[in-house]
């Protein structure tokens, strides 16, 4: 009878700390005692929940196998979490020990049905340093995998801005494909843009992509929309600059980036349209645009 209410009594202490319990930088902080976490890394919680049985329960057994990915002992966690129930924190669990077991795949699947954005984007941006092509994979499966949930559209924009990075990157790296690719990435910028027309950042990445794209009517659309919003916004001037250029419209060309040049000054920046990621077609467009005119 003692160890079954000692065994209560250890269960309500993690009911009533759940809030800590659940956060993995608080769960690192394990040198601050006597906390719940710190308490977690010894082994007796798992011993002691096992003997009474309470191991059954879904919500203990979640909590440690949380505990036991902390530990690094997934084959632990792997084995609480078969019983663990369903639910979102459930397959967050499973999405972080797919992670920790590298099977990425599977975890961006598990973090998508449980709606962890800031877990599969993490997962999906180390990847990317040294597999774009794989990243891309992967944010497509957790978009689809995210399909049936009800997510905001600021974050749906931010995921389809993020997939449009990714392929943009891509492209760079496979010239066999570019085109398809660049078109890709264009498509995820416009949806992320018409999603949340107010953040710059989605209008002038559909401004830069559609000039790669070939499109400079399309991009200096964007470039306007962005300019009307944000009228200090010296990337969107330049780049209506740059899109006048490609288009033949060198008067209106010359006056973006005259203006361009008065904002890049008034904030401490240097206009250098090659640095900026423009290609050679567009760098000599403009500037032919911005030769002095001969004399007549």
């Amino acid at each position: 009878m003692l160890r079954i209410a000692t065994a209560l009594g250890v269960l309500v202490a993690v009911v009533a700390a759940i809030v800590q319990v659940t956060s993995y930088a608080l769960l690192g902080s394990v040198a601050a005692q006597p906390s719940v976490p710190a308490l977690f890394t010894a082994a007796w919680p798992f011993d002691l929940f096992a003997d009474t049985g309470l191991a059954r329960v879904p919500a203990v057994r979640r909590e440690l196998a949380r505990a036991a990915l902390l530990r690094g002992e997934p084959a632990r966690a792997a084995t609480l979490l078969d019983g663990a129930g369903t639910g979102d924190a459930a397959e967050d669990l499973r999405g972080r020990l797919a992670a920790a077991t590298n099977d990425p795949g599977d975890a961006v699947q598990h973090f998508g049905r449980a709606g962890d954005i800031v877990q599969a984007r993490v997962l999906i941006d180390a990847i990317a340093e040294r597999d774009p092509a794989g990243a891309l994979r992967l944010a497509v499966a957790f978009d689809r995998a995210t399909a049936r949930r009800d997510v905001p559209a600021a974050v749906i924009a931010q995921s389809d801005w993020h997939e449009g990075e990714l392929a943009a990157a891509v492209a760079a790296q496979s010239p066999a494909t570019s085109a398809a690719l660049v078109r890709e990435s264009l498509a995820k910028y416009e949806a992320a843009a018409h999603l949340d027309p107010t953040q710059d950042a989605y209008g002038l990445s559909v401004g830069f992509e559609a000039i790669v794209a070939g499109d400079a009517a399309r991009s200096r659309d964007a470039y306007a929309h962005v300019a009307a919003v944000d009228p200090q916004s010296v990337d969107a001037v330049t780049g209506l600059a740059v899109a006048d250029a490609l288009t033949g419209a060198c008067g209106p060309a010359r006056d973006a980036f005259a203006r361009a040049q008065a904002l890049a000054t008034h904030n401490q920046r240097t206009l250098d349209p090659a640095a900026s990621g423009y290609g050679i077609a567009a760098q000599e467009a403009l500037r032919r645009c911005l030769a002095p005119e001969p004399p007549r």
